[in-house]
């Protein structure tokens, strides 16, 4: 039987656990120290479990999946806070939909990863490819760190449609220039010449200007380096950064000034995205300023690049 128990001369709880495989007699024993006495009763309540299990033959051994999770906080905060709200969110409701006996990494198996996803039915694929993400994360950082087959490997990411986003023209660009006050105006300008996220932006210092370009670390701590144009260079000197939701009330002002639909600042980085590509650019090159894989870019201007190539191949003809 399990036991829990405080050792004075480490200042910690530990927890012991021994049982036996009737069928195998396979012998499952081990033990955890904790600082807090909290962890400590809810692995004892685990392991408890765990061992009526292997006396009954009906598990394999393994890492707990609580102490995994613990690994996955850990391992997550290489990422921006939000983003680790996003995982965190995810994971915790993944872990609570298994069945109460899968409670070691051994038992995690691809069908209770495609049961959680049928639960959720009714949602859009971009939102359970966005759950599938995290899962699919978690279940990398099993298989690696022990060795152990990958459950999530097998099962596919779903096909999405076409995100529905505010594309700003460039006849709607200008109309805002033509009534935005300098600070916005200058706000507008080096956000359509350079299509920074509003994260980035909301970061944006004068340490990063190198020449003609600017270093930006985006998402995943991934660094880029943003080339400046002549437009984005005169008007960065007078550029001063704000957050996205200042942004949007800004650009949602002006845009009801300018007697257009409204529209924020990531509407600014697809505009940037656009005219790059109409203007010749390769989808590979604005993946690279965008910071976004070519996939990304394809997916949200197919339309783009479907007119781009409609007489592509009209050079072979003789």
């Amino acid at each position: 039987m399990a036991s829990l128990g405080y050792v004075k001369s480490l200042r910690r709880w530990r927890v012991r656990w021994r049982a036996t495989d009737r069928k195998t007699h396979y012998v499952f024993q081990g033990s955890r120290v904790f600082n807090e006495k909290a962890q400590a009763v809810k692995f004892y309540a685990e392991i408890e479990a765990q061992e009526r299990l292997v006396r009954l033959g009906q598990v394999v051994p393994g890492e707990s999946i609580s102490v995994i999770v613990e690994n996955f906080h850990r391992h997550i905060k290489r990422h921006t806070q939000r983003t680790q709200q996003h995982y965190t969110m995810v994971i915790t409701l993944f872990i609570k939909s298994l069945p109460k006996s899968v409670i070691r990494i051994h038992q995690l198996e691809p069908c209770h990863i495609q049961e959680y996803l049928y639960r959720m039915i009714g949602r859009k694929n971009r939102t359970l490819n966005a759950h599938l993400t995290v899962i699919k994360s978690f279940c990398r950082l099993i298989s690696e760190r022990h060795k152990i087959p990958n459950p999530a490997s097998a099962i596919k990411m779903l096909r999405e449609d076409p995100p529905a986003s505010r594309y700003l023209t460039k006849e709607e660009y200008h109309k805002v220039l033509a009534v935005a006050p300098p600070k916005a105006k200058n706000r507008l300008i080096f956000l359509a010449n350079t299509g920074l996220r509003a994260s980035e932006f909301s970061r944006l210092s004068l340490k990063s200007v190198n020449q003609n370009t600017i270093t930006i670390i985006g998402k995943g701590r991934r660094k880029r380096i943003v080339p400046l144009n002549k437009t984005a260079r005169s008007v960065l000197p007078y550029v001063e950064p704000a957050t996205k939701n200042a942004l949007y009330l800004q650009f949602s002002r002006l845009a009801g000034k300018a007697g257009i639909e409204k529209f924020g600042p990531h509407a600014l980085r697809h505009y940037c995205a656009t005219q790059l590509l109409l203007g010749g650019i390769a989808a590979a090159t604005v993946s690279k300023i965008m910071g976004v894989s070519v996939r990304v870019i394809e997916k949200h201007y197919a339309h783009i690049l479907t007119s781009d190539i409609a007489h592509a191949t009209d050079v072979l003809d003789s």
